[in-house]
């Protein structure tokens, strides 16, 4: 009986355990990741410290950007700040539009809805600072949108091969469009695309995500192959 006891206890022990992580999985809105499977704070090194050497080089390459940027810069890094999967229509073209693409809109939203939450998480933990002058105290370390830069750029250059080396420079200028902006440190922006790389990583191993994801590669081929 006692050896029955504790099974029984096990068992609950390991059902409420998968229940709260079902939940927390649900209540973050995430679609093809558990947050359990990948920790950030882990994963990535802590931002630099306040007053440390990389801190201070840090904001001098921000201040450079600011001082060296020009208001055909400024005004084309704020145009250009929009996460969304068919900001790269300038990479792939201009049949690239949601009106045509319907499973890509929805398939992207859901990826970049999965990094930012997991990405906001990470956020939270290290509360950096955001460099002077931006409209954000909090939450610089890592970028969001260095984060969707990588993952769109990875999946966007796998479904659009042909398109891969433009996809990835767009992907990089979007990302370091935030320290020209202003609104990021150097040191954001390599944990962002970090992050996002990490976040596909995980992804690709989902059973949805590979159904959508396949819907969505026969959506593209079906529209783009022949303009391409």
């Amino acid at each position: 009986m006692p050896r029955d006891c504790t099974r029984v206890a096990l068992f609950v022990l390991l059902l409420a355990a998968l229940c709260g992580r079902g939940a927390a999985q649900g209540d973050a809105g995430f679609h093809y990741l558990d947050p359990g499977q990948i920790d950030l704070t882990v994963l990535l090194p802590p931002p630099p410290d306040l007053g440390s050497a990389q801190q201070r080089d840090d904001e001098e390459k921000v201040a450079a950007q600011i001082a060296a940027r020009n208001s055909s810069q400024l005004a084309s890094a704020k145009a250009a700040s929009q996460r969304s999967v068919f900001f790269f229509a300038d990479s792939i073209g201009a049949q690239f539009d949601p009106s045509r693409f319907p499973l890509t809109d929805a398939f992207f939203a859901r990826v970049g809805s999965d990094v930012k939450e997991l990405v906001d998480l990470a956020k939270a933990h290290w509360s950096r600072p955001r460099p002077d002058g931006a409209v954000k105290n909090r939450g610089s370390y890592p970028s969001g949108h260095a984060a969707f830069a990588a993952s769109t750029a990875i999946l966007l250059a796998q479904l659009v091969p042909c398109k891969r080396e433009q996809i990835f420079t767009q992907a990089r200028t979007f990302a370091e469009n935030r320290i020209v902006l202003g609104l990021h440190y150097p040191s954001d922006i390599a944990a962002g695309w970090t992050a996002g790389t990490l976040a596909v990583f995980v992804m690709m191993r989902n059973p949805a995500f590979e159904r959508d994801f396949a819907a969505t590669k026969a959506e593209l081929q079906k529209e783009c192959a022949p303009a391409l």
